[in-house]
C-alpha cells in the first residue's frame, strides 16, 4: 500500500493592473476573455453554484481542473473551490478567494488559496508558480486591450 498524506498550504498572490475591476473581474466571469489567460473551459457557468471544468492531456497523462463557484460579488469577489486530479487520482482540493480591490492604477487583485495536496502526487509549490504565470497571462492580455484603446484614439 502505497504511504498516504496530505500537506497543506496557503498561498496569497498580489496583483496590480492597469484596468478597472469592472474590466479585471470581466476577464474572469466571461469564457471568451477567460481563455485568453487559462486554459479554455470544457464547461463554465459563472454563477453561484456553477461549475468551470477544463480536461487537457499532457504527455499522455489528462489533468482535470474542477471549480464550483461559492460566492460571487461582481466587480469585488469571487470565491470558488476546485479539485485537481491526474487522470484518476485526486492530487489537490482548494478554496480559492479572489479579490478584485480600485487602486489609483486601476486594480489591486488578491488571489488567496488554502489547498490540501493529497500523497505527493502535486506540490504547493508548483501550484503557486502555475497560478503566477497564469495572472501574469491576465496582465499581458489587459495591457494590449488597453494599447488598442490607446491607438484607437
Amino acid at each position: 500500500m502505497n504511504e498516504r498524506s496530505v500537506q497543506h498550504t496557503t498561498f496569497v498572490i498580489e496583483r496590480t493592473y492597469s484596468a478597472s475591476p469592472a474590466r479585471v473581474f470581466a476577464a474572469w466571469a466571461n469564457p471568451e476573455a477567460k481563455a485568453q489567460w487559462f486554459p479554455k473551459a470544457d464547461e463554465f457557468d459563472f454563477r453561484v453554484g456553477g461549475r468551470e471544468c477544463n480536461r487537457g492531456t499532457h504527455a499522455g497523462v489528462t489533468y482535470t481542473y474542477d471549480a464550483h463557484y461559492q460566492d460571487i460579488v461582481p466587480d469585488q469577489r469571487i470565491a470558488y473551490t476546485y479539485t485537481m486530479d491526474r487522470d484518476e487520482t485526486l492530487m489537490s482540493v482548494s478554496v480559492t478567494t479572489v479579490e478584485f480591490q480600485k487602486s489609483a492604477t486601476g486594480t489591486r487583485l488578491i488571489y488567496t488559496e488554502q489547498g490540501a495536496f493529497f500523497d505527493g502526487e502535486d506540490k504547493p509549490e508548483y501550484r503557486e508558480q502555475g497560478t503566477k504565470s497564469f495572472l501574469d497571462a491576465l496582465d499581458a492580455v489587459l495591457q494590449r486591450e488597453r494599447m488598442r484603446e490607446e491607438s484607437k484614439h
